[in-house]
């Protein structure tokens, strides 16, 4: 099943919607994300709904819950006993359709900066790897694309210093494990306002304040932006608190 002619966007910037070529009816979670980790050199096995790259731990699963109009997919990422990422995707449209939006809304946005973190694959193309202090201790950050969605014709505008509010938030924090990741939602409709920040899969006051901080555009369309990054010690740090 041939997936991907090209890949997203560029680093930090709002990512641009791959070309992707689904072959049907092969269209599943499973066989999606075996072929993208094929794509990029890493033979996987398949466990259940669970797909192991290098057939070891980090395990990862995706499950397509579909409506009439859309859907939502869920995705896993099993670290280790006790660490489990946990991602959801909005897909437009029914069936495959849904189901192949969904998919293309994972991998433009979060796929990357975890096949770096913890496949330790990095394509510079997709994922800004940055090395940050926290509180006297050394990480190495995996930001992804910038991801957005807007009604047809309208160009969302990302805030001046978006990136920099948030950098400052997270480096408030006290991280204590051996990896922290972090996902940045906004959205916008008619002049409403919606923002979403969660750290370690939990809601995260302080990430919701500094998207307030910043200067989002109103007007009628619809648009969103999305941003998922990971945090890991640095190998040379010292060893983390667990």
């Amino acid at each position: 099943m041939q997936l991907i002619k090209s890949l997203f966007g560029k680093k930090r910037t709002p990512a641009a919607q791959p070309y992707v070529q689904v072959a049907r009816p092969a269209l599943t979670p499973q066989a999606w994300l075996l072929e993208l980790f094929k794509h990029h050199g890493l033979a996987s096995t398949l466990h259940d709904d669970w797909v192991l790259p290098n057939a070891e731990l980090p395990s990862i699963r995706a499950t397509w819950h579909p409506g009439e109009t859309h859907g939502r997919l869920d995705v896993q990422v099993l670290v280790r006993d006790g660490v489990l990422i946990e991602e959801c995707f909005g897909g437009i449209g029914a069936g495959d359709v849904g189901l192949a939006d969904g998919l293309k809304n994972f991998t433009v946005n979060s796929f990357h900066p975890l096949l770096s973190a913890l496949w330790h694959h990095d394509d510079r193309d997709q994922v800004e790897t940055e090395a940050w202090a926290i509180d006297g201790r050394h990480f190495d950050v995996f930001i992804g694309n910038v991801g957005t969605r807007s009604t047809t014709g309208v160009t969302p505008s990302i805030p001046t210093g978006m990136l920099a509010c948030l950098e400052a938030a997270i480096k408030s924090e006290t991280l204590e494990y051996e990896l922290h990741w972090f996902r940045f939602y906004v959205g916008h409709v008619k002049g409403d306002f919606t923002f979403e920040a969660l750290k370690d899969n939990d809601p995260w006051p302080a990430g919701v304040r500094a998207l307030k901080s910043c200067d989002w555009a109103p007007g009628d369309a619809f648009y969103s932006t999305r941003l998922f990054m990971l945090l890991r010690p640095r190998a040379d740090a010292a060893q983390p608190v667990d």
